[in-house]
């Protein structure tokens, strides 16, 4: 549901490639700085990826890294927004808009510096919660993911994480299950799932969910606790709430559910065991009572998304 504005303010989904590495900046500073025009040069292109990725770049090569890691003054004490992005930047309706597209931009000229901005990085993903935290951490498993310092990040990232608050901890793990290959990636995951599946089995899903793309044998140990969601036990009268939903009453009395301002027309029950079914289903096409409830819900989930889904996960 989020994804458009996810990607619009400079996210990207989980297990995407990251871009072709680009040469280190040629480092030729400004003779009179004003970094709060470097900033707005690559906030401006935020609708456009490659283009807000091109605009960090040339930036980063105009400024030396002295000057670039101030541009972390500007995280919560945001340039004016230029009148001529306003129109643009309104209609995504969230507060905060301007201030998480000029952090996007921030962290992308850094991005930029590779090994250079590593220090920095570690001072703001490894800091006080903030925000900043988890997009620090996500440009750390970018260069990581790039064989920048991959085993020295994934250490770090493995001893502090288990700290994070947990509005942190889960786009962090987001992050990090994009590093294929390394071992300790899925250990770290793993221990995680541990932590947080006891407490609520969908957070549990959610970091399996993570686990499985690059690491699919490791996730395959835990099938039956994907199947038991499935199932539906341990969710039964799982309040919405809980999962973030929003609830409106009309003059009659009828709750209808909402996410991100997206109705949700099937229950929320159902919503977990079809992503736990066909969770199983991606690492294992050999059950027969996953494979009946696959194709049940092929035919009866209340979420046209749903059947879908479904629908091109049997094309595999």
């Amino acid at each position: 549901m989020f994804k458009k504005l996810l990607k619009a303010l400079g996210f990207s989904p989980a297990g995407t490639s990251t871009e072709s590495t680009p040469q280190p900046p040629d480092n030729q500073p400004e003779k009179e700085l004003d970094l709060a025009e470097f900033l707005i040069e690559v906030a401006q292109e935020f609708e456009d990826s490659d283009k807000f990725k091109e605009a960090a770049y040339l930036v980063a090569n105009r400024l030396e890294f002295s000057s670039a890691k101030e541009l972390t003054q500007y995280f919560h004490n945001t340039p004016p927004e230029p009148e001529a992005l306003k129109s643009k930047t309104k209609k995504y309706g969230l507060l905060g808009v301007w201030m998480s597209i000029c952090q996007n931009a921030i962290f992308e000229i850094l991005f930029n510096y590779k090994a250079q901005a590593i220090p920095t990085l570690y001072s703001i993903g490894f800091g006080e919660y903030d925000w900043t935290q988890y997009k620090a951490i996500d440009v750390l498993c970018r260069l990581a993911k790039d064989g920048i310092e991959t085993d020295a990040i994934v250490k770090n990232i493995g001893e502090k994480i288990q700290d994070f608050r947990y509005e942190a901890a889960m786009p962090s793990l987001e992050s990090l299950a994009t590093i294929p290959d390394n071992n300790e990636v899925s250990k770290i995951i793993l221990k995680m799932f541990d932590e947080y599946a006891d407490g609520d089995p969908i957070d549990g899903l959610y970091i399996l969910r993570l686990l499985a793309f690059n690491y699919p044998i490791e996730a395959k140990s835990k099938l039956s606790f994907i199947k038991a969601i499935a199932k539906g036990e341990g969710i039964e009268n799982r309040s919405p709430f809980l999962d973030g939903a929003v609830v409106s009453v009309d003059q009659e009395g009828n709750e209808t559910y909402s996410m991100g301002g997206q109705e949700i027309e099937g229950t929320f029950e159902e919503t977990h065991r079809i992503t736990a079914a066909t969770l199983y289903f991606f690492l294992d096409q050999e059950d027969s009572e996953i494979n009946q409830l696959i194709d049940y819900w092929e035919h009866h989930a209340k979420e046209e998304g749903h059947r879908n889904m479904i629908v091109e996960l049997k094309k595999r």
